[in-house]
């Protein structure tokens, strides 16, 4: 079962009253990154980039399986793992047009934004920009977005369908945790990536949001509003 999300209308209205604050007040960005700078170094280290790859990994795993479940079902013709070729699809193109499209190829590519550890008030020598405005300030591999947060968000996407599809094998509260988990997998990552002065609030909350946006589109142009249910097993006469 694909996840219900928020209709694309109501998230791109969430990012523009998300914008509202840091374009009104753009210090927010460099105080809060400020709480994790001693004037010297970031607060994270080893641990933080152990906690950063491990996420990474899972990222990279669940799209793994999320793509050999979609060839497979493709193949059989059938569902796999109770999961349709579409069900399948669309978990591995939330992270094609979300974390590849939107947030590495699109804005972390044109938008320019300095990371934190590179602006002038963190040490750096580069200017900081508000989120809003397209800058030069970065040539590639850019701020904004965070293409860690933006897969994190889709692997919590993945996460989701993958328990909607087997919610009747699981308990009340293995289901409750399990979501738990996924869902707390962005703000883990934003977490991270903001301690280490990788990344500014803006750029983690904007790609949640982005992110979100994409897979709601994404989920509208292959159901429609039906919630598609997962296909029961299939027993033997």
């Amino acid at each position: 079962m694909v996840p219900d999300l928020p209709r694309p209308l109501w998230l791109l209205l969430a990012c523009l009253l998300a914008m509202l604050p840091f374009a009104g007040f753009p210090v927010i960005d460099t105080w809060v990154s400020a709480l994790f700078f001693d004037g010297k170094a970031w607060l994270g280290g080893p641990a933080s980039e152990t906690l950063r790859f491990a996420l990474w990994r899972l990222s990279g795993l669940v799209l793994f399986a999320a793509f050999v479940l979609w060839i497979m079902a493709l193949v059989r013709r059938g569902a796999v793992l109770r999961g349709t070729a579409r069900v399948w699809g669309f978990v591995v193109l939330t992270y094609a047009l979300g974390p590849g499209l939107m947030a590495d190829t699109l804005l972390k590519r044109f938008w320019g934004r300095a990371r934190p550890a590179d602006v002038a008030e963190f040490g750096g020598s580069l200017r900081f920009t508000p989120p809003w405005q397209p800058t030069d300030q970065c040539l590639s591999n850019c701020s904004f977005v965070s293409g860690e947060v933006s897969g994190a968000t889709a692997t919590a996407i993945g996460l989701m369908v993958l328990i909607g599809l087997w919610r009747d094998r699981l308990g009340p509260l293995q289901a409750r945790v399990l979501a738990g988990i996924a869902l707390a997998l962005p703000l883990v990552s934003a977490a991270q990536r903001i301690t280490s002065g990788r990344h500014f609030l803006s750029d983690a909350v904007f790609a949640v949001l982005f992110t979100l946006l994409v897979a709601s589109l994404l989920r509208a142009a292959l159901f429609g509003r039906q919630s598609p249910a997962p296909r029961a097993p299939q027993t033997g006469r």
